[in-house]
């Protein structure tokens, strides 16, 4: 009898042990809040603007803003997911177990509804929450679920090879051709 407890408490101490994030927990959670393409959004201009890419057609360009967005959502995702250090995976449950909530849901409709607006350039709409619910949001804005992974989006530094990343992507991807000294 002494064995099955110690080994069942062994289990739950396995359980309990801190692990890292995955990257891709990190990417549903932002999926859910409507910030995997905030960086999509802004990323066609800034492409337009860089020597070699003026000459592409649309095509080019829609391949090149494809490929960019897809690895800063990336970055992000990674940066995040490394910022929340071992208790990540931790951070990662509490996020996942209050989206699940009509809180959580309503918190979610509410950053997809204001980065939709500021992608088209508008004032977010009232998001119609109710006193409790609203409650029930700024009581998970102040754990550190929530304060970590927005410092962790707001302090997010690309590596030092990220515009080799960018230029590899879209020579290999769209056949696009750019010096990684041109990209900052």
């Amino acid at each position: 009898m002494r064995a099955i407890a110690l080994i069942a408490g062994l289990l739950l101490a396995t359980s309990a042990v801190a692990a890292p994030a995955e990257r891709k927990d990190v990417g549903e959670i932002m999926q859910a809040l409507g910030m995997s393409n905030l960086a999509g959004s802004a990323i066609g201009p800034l492409l337009a603007q860089l020597p070699g890419m003026q000459d592409q057609d649309a095509a080019g360009m829609a391949c090149a803003s494809t490929q960019v967005s897809r690895l800063m959502g990336e970055q992000f995702q990674q940066g995040i997911a490394d910022a929340f250090g071992d208790d990540g995976a931790q951070l990662v449950g509490e996020w996942k177990q209050f989206l699940a909530t009509p809180a959580g849901t309503d918190m979610a409709r509410t950053f997809r509804a204001t980065a939709a607006a500021a992608a088209a350039g508008k004032e977010p709409a009232d998001p119609g929450v109710d006193e409790a619910t609203k409650r029930k949001i700024a009581d998970f804005m102040g754990k550190p679920a929530f304060q970590r992974f927005m410092q962790a989006f707001n302090d997010n530094e690309p590596p030092a090879d990220f515009s080799q990343r960018i230029v590899d992507a879209l020579q290999r991807e769209c056949k696009i051709a750019l010096d990684p000294e041109q990209i900052s």
